[in-house]
């Protein structure tokens, strides 16, 4: 297929998702209305029409600290394809109870802090749900990790109670963990849910911020945040041990870079070094560090240390706002699988970045053809270096090198031109 081809046919599916979600998404036909943008004739005409990522934490914060919970969900819904106004909210107390009850109605709601503290939704259908764990056993079977029950599991972080969470690791454990594979570790049941904690933790960054945190909300936020660090590190040292009880037998691990590194520190205070753990590990991972401060080395430290070798290493880059990862390859770079259309723009959003000699720096816009739940468009907070030839490892297409950086962690902040406009927008649909 020629590129032009190969083009046209990407401009017709995105034209048709977009006459399909126009009516079934509230905030994109306003914004198409206001664009004055009725079809989808070339890649510039979607610009104006992906959702920045900040749109999905555009709520009100006093919605949550309040209760109102049909105001919420009227703002959940102009971001959604399918109703969401109809849910029996009688009895809601709070927000891990709204995100319970909007489940049981099939709205599998996704949420996410990011460094702010204020959670970000976004509805997902089932449909999405099973496109996302079928992706991620499609990426694992690609790198020659097929479905084989013959692994110990080990789910290195802290448990979230969030059912994406749950959906992944019991997907894995399904997938590779042996029947008599290490015990999960006995996690004691947490005090409140993680939505309510994250709306706490968010009031109290807002009232240190603005000088009106009291006394005994902070010792409050310390004491709390002390619980779970505690039992985080009893969670990594139940992991360690088990580990080194089982150092010559297979283990997949599924975990974020810094919690790995820090089982990788408590393993040397154990007296473990590199050789000493010799079965032929696998890891899974997506994303970055997370705000987190690591050494240089940190995955040639984690590497040597665990027994993971490139070839049973699933590297990914992806976001709660995609079904789809792109997996790095063995020349460390992403690459975009079929069905999702990147898009690399300049720093506001507003136009796509230059590109020379086949290379493009600029913010990372994606459109998901297999969202199902919302508009599949999103601008993220990211900044990417893009190569539109073909890559090392042999493939083509556009490759993204490893180095992403969040634009929050530049100098500038994370400043998205339409961004301020969105926010009104939707906000909008949950006047009275």
């Amino acid at each position: 297929m020629s590129g032009t081809t190969k083009q046209r046919n990407v401009i017709e599916t995105l034209d048709a998702l977009f006459q399909e979600r126009r009516r079934q998404v509230p905030f994109l036909a306003q914004r198409a209305d206001a664009e004055g943008i009725e079809r989808i004739a070339s890649r510039e005409d979607m610009i104006p029409l992906l959702f920045p990522h900040t749109a999905y934490k555009s709520y009100p914060e006093s919605l949550i600290a309040k209760g109102k919970w049909r105001q919420l969900t009227r703002w959940l819904d102009s971001l959604s394809t399918h109703r969401v106004t109809d849910v029996d909210l009688s009895g809601v107390a709070d927000v891990d109870g709204l995100i319970d009850r909007l489940e049981a109605a099939g709205h599998l709601v996704s949420s996410s802090s990011g460094t702010s503290g204020k959670s970000s939704f976004l509805n997902k259908s089932p449909r999405d749900r099973e496109v996302s764990l079928q992706n991620m056993l499609d990426g694992l079977t690609d790198l020659g990790l097929p479905p084989e029950r013959t692994w110990h599991f080990i789910p290195v972080g802290p448990e979230t109670g969030l059912s994406g969470h749950k959906a992944i690791r019991d997907l894995l454990v399904g997938s590779y963990g042996r029947p008599d594979g290490i015990p999960p570790f006995p996690a004691a049941p947490p005090a409140a849910g993680h939505h309510a904690y994250m709306a706490r933790l968010s009031a109290v960054r807002k009232a240190m911020a603005d000088g009106t945190a009291t006394p005994d909300e902070l010792a409050a936020h310390e004491a709390e945040a002390a619980k779970r660090q505690a039992e985080n590190e009893r969670r990594l040292h139940y992991w360690a041990e088990q580990i080194l009880e089982h150092r010559s037998e297979r283990i997949f691990f599924s975990s974020q870079f810094a919690s790995l590194f820090r089982l990788t520190e408590i393993l040397r205070e154990l007296g473990a070094k590199d050789g000493d753990i010799t079965g032929e590990n696998a890891l899974t991972v997506g994303g970055g560090l997370k705000g987190h401060s690591l050494p240089a080395d940190y995955q040639a430290q984690i590497y040597r240390m665990l027994n993971i070798a490139p070839s049973r290493f699933f590297h990914y880059y992806s976001m709660q706002e995609l079904n789809l990862r792109l997996p790095r390859c063995s020349a460390e770079r992403y690459h975009v699988p079929s069905g999702l259309v990147l898009f690399v723009l300049d720093k506001n959003g507003e136009a796509p970045a230059p590109e020379s000699d086949g290379q493009v720096e600029g913010r990372a816009a994606f459109f998901d053809t297999t969202v199902d739940g919302r508009w599949g468009g999103t601008i993220t907070g990211d900044k990417i270096s893009v190569d539109l030839g073909a890559c090392a490892c042999g493939r083509s297409g556009p490759s993204i090198a490893p180095d992403i950086t969040r634009y929050t962690d530049l100098v500038d902040d994370d400043k998205i031109t339409c961004a301020g406009t969105t926010d009104a927008y939707v906000r909008g649909f949950i006047e009275d």
